[in-house]
């Protein structure tokens, strides 16, 4: 499968409310060993938006098949029992939030009275439902590596919420899939389609951990030993912050893990609804 690929994109995202991101980095690796290099985004000190970095990849897999990888929960744990048959996806995220620009996703943490509202830990809603132990199947399959420790999609409270840039990033991912679903596929919603370039989750930090390495990677050594461990030639210069270390090991870590086609495969079909982080081993699913 890896054959097929040109090129491979790691992208650490951001869900902040601001018009350019200053976390959200891009990395494009290519075949062979070179090391990844950081892409400059359009705004002012080469920043992204989240407009512009779902512009770029549309235009980016016109030219070269990509295997791209982006830091955000991709889906929802099962809680239909909770909310009494109400299934929050996609489109219950861009209902709700169509109104934010810049495919924020915020406001799904704000609002009370919304059938999702007992899941949230935010200051604003109730959260009478609210558990950290919510997660995805993946999730808990990523939890078997020492370190690794993924969050609960429903927190936006602390350092550690990843709520409000997975929500954003699902609009990014609904665009994407209604706009240009002839030349990307959106792994494992999508099927893999040998004619499309495919966007897949990824958690940065995993692969670091998966390697036993320290998921440090605003560190040059450390990131620079991450990348050997991927096959990856080292960076001369040093990740200017943690999220651009993340995008870099990312792109270096698709490249090097794309050879493997049992990871683009999944024991049950119904985990679709909940989507898979790229580089889980799945034979742990029963």
């Amino acid at each position: 499968m890896s054959r097929r690929f040109d090129c491979f994109v790691g992208i650490d995202c951001s869900g902040d409310k601001k018009t350019w991101q200053k976390g959200l980095k891009v990395a494009v690796a290519t075949r062979g060993k070179k090391a990844p290099e950081i892409q400059v985004g359009p705004g002012l000190q080469g920043r992204w938006s989240r407009i512009e970095v779902t512009k770029w990849i549309a235009s980016f897999v016109r030219a070269q098949m990509a295997l791209i990888g982006i830091d955000f929960a991709f889906g929802f744990p099962s809680v239909e029992k909770l909310l009494e048959g109400t299934i929050i996806d996609w489109y219950y995220v861009e209902n709700l939030c169509a109104d934010d620009e810049n495919y924020y996703g915020g406001k799904l943490f704000r609002v009370a009275g919304a059938p999702h509202s007992v899941l949230i830990n935010s200051p604003w809603p109730p959260r009478a439902h609210y558990s950290a132990h919510h997660l995805r199947i993946t999730e808990l399959e990523a939890k078997r590596i020492k370190g690794a420790t993924p969050q609960c999609i429903f927190n936006a409270v602390g350092g550690a919420q990843v709520g409000p840039s997975s929500i954003s990033g699902m609009r990014c991912l609904l665009h994407l899939r209604k706009e240009h679903s002839r030349t990307i596929s959106i792994w494992p919603f999508d099927e893999i389609d040998d004619a499309k370039s495919v966007i897949v989750e990824m958690f940065p930090r995993y692969f670091a951990l998966s390697r036993s390495i320290d998921p440090n990677l605003a560190d040059h050594a450390i990131l620079n030993y991450a990348l050997e461990r991927f096959g990856s030639d080292p960076v001369v210069t040093a990740p200017a912050s943690e999220d651009e270390g993340d995008a870099i090991l990312s792109a270096a870590a698709l490249r090097g893990l794309s050879d493997d086609n049992s990871l683009f495969n999944l024991p049950d079909l119904s985990i679709r609804n909940e989507r898979w982080i790229f580089g889980v081993p799945t034979g742990g699913v029963s």
